[in-house]
């Protein structure tokens, strides 16, 4: 299995890198996508600066998270939390699928050695809400992109009605499921603390999850607009939604990350003309670099200070 998904991970960097180059090899407009840039206007660099703003906020919420799924082993202010979150992105992104980011923030706690564990899982929890949440939004988005038919309304909505049901209805599912044997104490940890969960606790984490996914669309959308990109409200809609789905479903391996959201880009892109998806390449890099490279940066001070 270790084989295997080395390969795997191997064959993903190719096709991302492969993919990625291939759609900027092929672009044949460069000067006049250089000329849309040198003429970016005010507004244009408002969009910029506007993302580069709502980092931090995106990473606020993700610490309003983490605090409320650990107040009852690491009590701790909004302050701390946000240390953690950004030590956390450190350590994640310099481990195979971002595995070293929940115990990475662990590392900043009083007691690290008795609770490192028990953060780990409940950090896996809040991201199966976040992935829940862009799950709900990006299926519909998937099958309008491929059926754009108003009839499928009524069966998507069930399904969206079902999805969000099943993850409400997850603890006491959890709670049937305690008391087996597993194979490891994380896996049991994983179990007991998502038995401990309430129903209001699950709207609480998923409602958390919403804003951060706002932040990141609008993020996504002010690049978009920095970089030239104007989409009709529908399609915005529809893309928008789908590009961060395909971004999640793919594995995340740290080396290929970049090409992937660069790759994803052009091919959602691709059908609203060559010079849309060439800016929404670059977009998708810009956007990539600012929550990536600046909380790698206060990661990296966090760690200092500590």
């Amino acid at each position: 299995m270790a084989k295997f998904k080395k390969i795997a991970n191997i064959a993903l960097i190719i096709l991302a890198y492969g993919y990625l180059g291939y759609k900027i090899a092929t672009y044949d407009n460069y000067p006049g996508l250089l000329a849309q840039f040198q003429a970016a206007g005010v507004w244009q660099w408002l969009c910029l600066a506007g993302c580069f703003l709502l980092f931090p906020v995106n990473r606020l919420c993700e610490a309003w998270k983490w605090q409320y799924l650990v107040r009852d082993i690491e009590p701790m202010n909004i302050w701390e939390a946000q240390r953690q979150v950004y030590y956390g992105t450190l350590a994640g992104f310099v481990t195979p699928y971002k595995l070293g980011e929940y115990p990475g923030r662990a590392l900043l706690f009083r007691n690290t050695q008795q609770h490192w564990l028990t953060a780990t899982c409940l950090g896996m929890i809040g991201g199966y809400a976040m992935t829940t949440v862009i799950i709900v939004f990006g299926l519909p988005a998937v099958v309008f992109w491929l059926a754009p038919d108003s009839s499928l309304l009524w069966s998507i909505a069930l399904a969206l009605v079902g999805a969000v049901a099943a993850v409400i209805a997850l603890p006491a599912l959890m709670r049937r499921l305690q008391g087996r044997s597993w194979k490891s104490e994380q896996s049991r940890l994983l179990v007991d603390n998502m038995a401990q969960l309430t129903i209001s606790d699950v709207c609480i984490l998923l409602i958390m999850s919403l804003l951060r996914y706002a932040v990141f669309i609008v993020q996504l959308q002010l690049t978009l607009l920095f970089c030239s990109v104007k989409l009709d409200a529908l399609s915005t809609i529809i893309t928008l939604p789908l590009y961060y789905l395909l971004i999640t479903v793919t594995p995340n391996v740290p080396a290929a990350e970049l090409a992937v959201r660069g790759a994803w880009a052009a091919v959602i892109f691709e059908r609203f003309g060559s010079d849309i998806t060439a800016a929404a390449v670059i977009a998708s890099i810009l956007l990539w670099s600012i929550n990536t490279i600046f909380p790698l940066l206060a990661g990296s001070a966090m760690r200092r200070l500590h």
